[in-house]
């Protein structure tokens, strides 16, 4: 059961690696293909276009990672906020500290860090 874990990732960086062989073969194969074409002086075939993949959206991606980071910390904040100030959660005998809530700046702080990255790209692909 421990070597479940490597075994996948190697399963999986095996497939990657199959797959850009596989790529990387169909190149040579029309590079050799357009190399015969020039020596018998034939007309060059159409270069055949890259199999249209699906493509991330970066921008969107941004966004949605940062409005959603921004609202885990911002629940953190007020729930931990909330909880942490009852009287009965303090009077607990492992009670963690008043302050613990702060914790959620930091999701806050990497959710304004996606907006900030997400609002320069924007500008710099109007401009």
């Amino acid at each position: 059961m421990e070597l479940e874990a490597p075994l996948v990732a190697a399963v999986i960086l095996a497939f990657i690696g199959f797959r850009q062989w596989l790529r990387h073969q169909r190149r040579v194969l029309i590079h050799k293909e357009r190399l015969a074409a020039i020596e018998k002086g034939a007309d060059l075939p159409d270069f055949p276009a890259e199999p249209e993949r699906g493509r991330f959206n970066v921008q969107r991606i941004l966004l949605l990672s940062g409005l959603v980071w921004m609202a885990v910390g911002i629940g953190v904040l007020t729930v931990g906020g909330i909880v942490l100030s009852d009287p009965k959660v303090q009077s607990l005998p492992d009670a963690p500290p008043p302050s613990a809530y702060l914790g959620g700046v930091i999701p806050l702080l990497v959710g304004v860090a996606h907006l900030i990255v997400y609002a320069v790209d924007r500008r710099s692909d109007k401009g």
